[in-house]
C-alpha cells in the first residue's frame, strides 16, 4: 500500500504500466465531471461513486490493484489484517491510496461526524 499527495502522483508512474494513463484522465478531470458508476477511458477501467460516512464504515479485500482518489470528503481509511490495524489514516481531498491485489482495508468510517463522501477507484490488473 502506498499513500501520498496527489500533486506526487507522476513520482510513481513505474509502480504500474497503466499508472500514466491514469494520470492523463485525472489530468482531464474526468472523473470529477463523470457520473457516479463504471466508466472505461483509455483501457482504464475505473469506479465513480459517492457514498455517506459511517462509525462502522466497510471492510473489503482488494481484488486487484487499485489506486484511490477522494474527489470529494473525508474518511477514516486504515489497512488491517485480521483484527490488527497495520495502518489509519485521513483520507483527505488531494490525496490518493494505490491497494496492491489481496490487501484488506476499511474506508467509508467517519471519525468526527458523518458526510458524504465521492471517490474514484482506478482499477489496474
Amino acid at each position: 500500500m502506498l499513500i501520498d499527495l496527489l500533486d506526487r502522483l507522476e513520482w510513481y508512474r513505474d509502480t504500474h504500466p497503466s499508472w500514466q494513463r491514469v494520470i492523463d484522465i485525472l489530468d482531464r478531470s474526468l472523473p470529477y465531471d463523470d457520473s457516479d458508476g463504471e466508466h472505461f477511458v483509455d483501457s482504464v477501467r475505473y469506479q465513480v461513486a459517492a457514498y455517506r460516512t459511517t462509525e462502522e464504515g466497510s471492510e473489503a479485500v482488494a481484488k486487484e490493484n487499485c489506486l484511490l482518489v477522494l474527489l470529494e470528503g473525508e474518511e477514516l481509511f486504515s489497512i488491517s489484517e485480521g483484527k490488527e490495524v497495520f495502518l489509519s489514516t485521513v483520507f483527505t481531498e488531494g490525496r490518493f491510496i494505490y491497494l496492491r491485489k489481496h490487501e484488506r482495508y476499511k474506508s467509508g468510517q467517519t471519525y468526527s461526524q458523518e458526510n458524504i463522501v465521492r471517490r474514484v477507484m482506478f482499477f489496474l490488473p
